[in-house]
């Protein structure tokens, strides 16, 4: 990081913190604030970026700097497209960043924003990095990104910095993943900052995107003799070599190195935990992760990669916890989160997330993919469980919102275990529900299918059979 970059970030931090303290103190000069509002812009911070805006709106109303940035905001961020217009109406001096605006407030027709595009570049001869910025993304935003790759260096000609104009189409070009002319870009710039170790990281995380690997290697190497200290690096490096099957045990050992200075380092983790599991190290990266979960215990990706491993108990530990402390998350958030699996066939892992949902709610939306998911592992005891603790023990067991399948998944595992008098109680419920009450139409030929199913099984109880394979839909037949 240069030293220009470092008092940018220092004057953010310290605005940042005011805040804290019931409002900023008006001690920043105009070039203050908009080093602020544009280091905010770089992190994301749209907080920040509003909190200068209304103080600079008080100290230095008439800054049509700030102005413009204002307008921006007010079109990117809060898509306040009339307000940012109206500002764009009365500026009062002409510059590039104002046809910009009114060319993205307006979208007119490609051939109009071409020919726009380029009075801007013959009528201005300099461009300051905010300029450079907006007009990479205002040609991406009104789709002609192509102009600004073909006039790149008439460009880079009027740029104070053309190292920001380079990366922003590197980024641009990333975005719309045409990689190998982001790379072009990014190698470019590491060319024009030969000790920019963050740009030859970028470089080789777009050589790897184009299976270049044996120049993301490179480039990751010259990252790291420029920054050897730097975690990140080494892990990308690390990365790279595993993925070429060149030295394996040497990439683990790099990731092991990182967790052990690092040991929260959530990247290293998840790329520790797969080269595990990769290398059939099973135990080994359910270890990493528990550990990690222990001081982590929201980190809801952890928690996927967990059961994804395949150890349930750890699983369901750690779906408790993170349960325990997941105030944000409603019944229908961890549903969704459980069909996210089910939808991927994983229906193990969905079965597991929605039962800790039960035991904490009582009630869960649909019940189908729990017992689904329990019956494919064969945990049919667990699902004579759920019927017995919970459907047969209810109030009004109509308010669980049972469906047909959920019946017969119950019959099912109670005649697996052995339990095959409840198994007829609940046919004989079954089969006295009209179908002809159930909608939509869908459900009701499912219903309709799956009572058939019922009554088969039923015929066969009471003949003294028990050929339940026979029957099961969830076995799958060859032949």
């Amino acid at each position: 990081m240069d030293r220009e970059q470092r008092r940018r970030e220092k004057l953010y931090r310290s605005f940042k913190e005011s805040l804290t303290d019931g409002g900023a103190p008006s001690v920043y000069d105009e070039n203050d604030l908009l080093d602020i509002f544009d280091y905010a812009n770089d992190v994301y911070d749209e907080y920040v970026q509003f909190e200068v805006i209304l103080l600079a709106a008080r100290l230095y109303p008439e800054s049509e700097e700030m102005t413009q940035r204002r307008a921006y905001y007010m079109y990117g961020n809060l898509s306040m497209t009339e307000g940012a217009a109206n500002l764009a109406a009365a500026h009062n001096q002409e510059s590039a960043l104002w046809t910009l605006l009114d060319l993205m407030v307006r979208h007119p027709s490609e051939d109009e924003c071409r020919s726009v595009m380029q009075s801007i570049l013959d009528r201005y001869s300099e461009f300051d990095d905010e300029t450079a910025i907006q007009i990479v993304d205002a040609c991406s935003d009104l789709g002609i990104f192509d102009w600004v790759v073909s006039h790149k260096e008439e460009l880079k000609k009027r740029c104070a910095y053309p190292e920001t104009l380079l990366y922003e189409m590197a980024m641009e070009a990333d975005s719309k993943a045409d990689y190998k002319l982001a790379a072009g870009f990014m190698e470019e710039l590491t060319e024009r900052e030969p000790f920019n170790a963050s740009f030859w990281h970028m470089l080789a995380q777009l050589q790897v995107k184009t299976d270049n690997y044996s120049d993301a290697l490179v480039s990751i190497d010259y990252a790291l003799a420029v920054d050897a200290d730097a975690a990140p690096y080494s892990l990308t490096k690390a990365q790279i070599m595993y993925d070429m099957k060149a030295d394996k045990a040497k990439a683990v050992e790099i990731v092991e190195d990182v967790l052990k200075k690092e040991p929260g380092n959530k990247v290293a983790v998840h790329t520790l935990a797969a080269m595990y599991a990769f290398e059939n190290r099973g135990s080994d990266a359910v270890s990493v992760l528990k550990g990690y979960l222990d001081s982590n215990p929201s980190d809801k990706e952890a928690i996927e990669h967990l059961l994804m491993l395949g150890d349930r108990e750890s699983s369901m530990t750690a779906l408790k916890r993170y349960f325990s402390g997941a105030f944000d998350e409603n019944v229908d958030d961890w549903a969704s989160w459980a069909k996210s699996f089910y939808n991927r066939d994983q229906y193990v892992q969905c079965a597991d997330i929605l039962r800790v949902l039960l035991d904490n709610y009582g009630n869960i939306p649909e019940w189908t993919p729990m017992l689904e998911g329990l019956y494919r592992s064969a945990d049919y005891g667990i699902i004579v469980g759920l019927y017995r603790d919970v459907v047969l023990a209810a109030d009004d067991a109509s308010r669980l919102d049972l469906s047909v399948t959920d019946a017969l998944i119950f019959v099912l595992s109670l005649i697996r275990c052995d339990q095959v008098m409840a198994a007829k109680n609940l046919i004989d419920i079954v089969s006295r529900l009209d179908s002809r009450d159930i909608f939509p139409f869908e459900k009701r030929l499912t219903a309709m299918k799956v009572c058939d199913i019922l009554n088969a099984i039923g015929k066969t109880l009471a003949q003294g059979r028990v050929d339940i394979d026979s029957f099961d839909p969830f076995i799958s037949r060859k032949g």
